[in-house]
């Protein structure tokens, strides 16, 4: 599978942004390829990355290290919720950690990434895909009105490549008893709804490109066709227009014309 470069992708749960620095495709099918196996190999192991997302997230970036990432400045923070803040996104809480540690040119390919996935139909395979390993509903096992019968589980993965073969990362993960909406960076989770903290996990990595490369085909080989066509989505830069509603002539003329 053959990856053009500077592109945004979703990679199983993690939305990851190629910055225009990132020429070489072999490189970013590199960094792709390994984050999905490590994302794979961490819900494996734990079943889901939903029920304990702090263990998940050191697992996958453990298993990132085995396969020559260098990881550096690891850190993660309980995001402090300012006085009198009634609701939080995680866009605004993305502006105000992770995007701080970050040059201003990535931070915009970054933004452009997201508005190109929430430009994206519901229905989308990308959309699908990510929604799908980026939050999940879990019933309560004790109902108590008015307490809503489930309770929400985000685990967000956002990273950007740059540099060739340079990777910042940021998690973000929290429950609240909202259901989550179709806009899920701008949505407003309201405060006295999260349950405990919104932790903020964030760290930088390098692929070891001359290392990798002795195992890049059994990596390819490990993850198989399926798994990368069904958990490696390219987001397009621009959607496809909407198709048009053909009437029973139309239809029955094009099914007879013979040229």
């Amino acid at each position: 599978m053959s990856l053009p470069a500077a592109e945004t992708y979703v990679v199983s749960g993690n939305l990851l942004v190629a910055a225009p620095s990132v020429t070489n495709a072999t490189v970013a099918q590199d960094v792709i390829n390994s984050n999905l196996l490590c994302q794979l190999a961490a819900d494996k192991k734990l079943t889901s990355r939903f029920i304990d997302p702090a263990v998940w997230l050191d697992m996958y970036r453990n298993s990132l290290g085995k396969v020559f990432w260098q990881i550096t400045n690891s850190n993660t923070v309980s995001y402090p919720v300012p006085p009198l803040i009634r609701s939080l996104t995680l866009m605004k809480i993305l502006q105000a950690t992770f995007f701080k540690t970050l040059d201003a040119n990535l931070v915009d390919c970054i933004e452009e990434g997201i508005g190109l996935w929430l430009e994206l139909p519901e229905s989308s395979a990308p959309a699908l895909l990510y929604n799908s390993k980026t939050h999940v509903e879990f019933e309560i096992d004790e109902k108590v009105p008015p307490v809503p019968s489930t309770i929400s589980v985000i685990n967000l993965q956002l990273s950007v490549v740059h540099s060739g073969s340079r990777l910042s990362v940021c998690s973000i993960y929290f429950k609240t008893l909202e259901s989550v909406e179709a806009d899920l960076f701008n949505q407003k989770f309201a405060v006295k709804d999260i349950l405990g903290n919104v932790s903020v996990s964030s760290f930088k990595a390098e692929l070891i490109e001359s290392n990798y490369s002795a195992i890049r085909q059994q990596i390819i080989d490990k993850l198989g066709e399926t798994n990368i066509r069904e958990n490696i989505i390219l987001v397009p830069a621009t959607l496809a227009p909407a198709g048009i509603e053909l009437d029973t002539g139309t239809r029955q003329f094009l099914d007879s014309v013979d040229i």
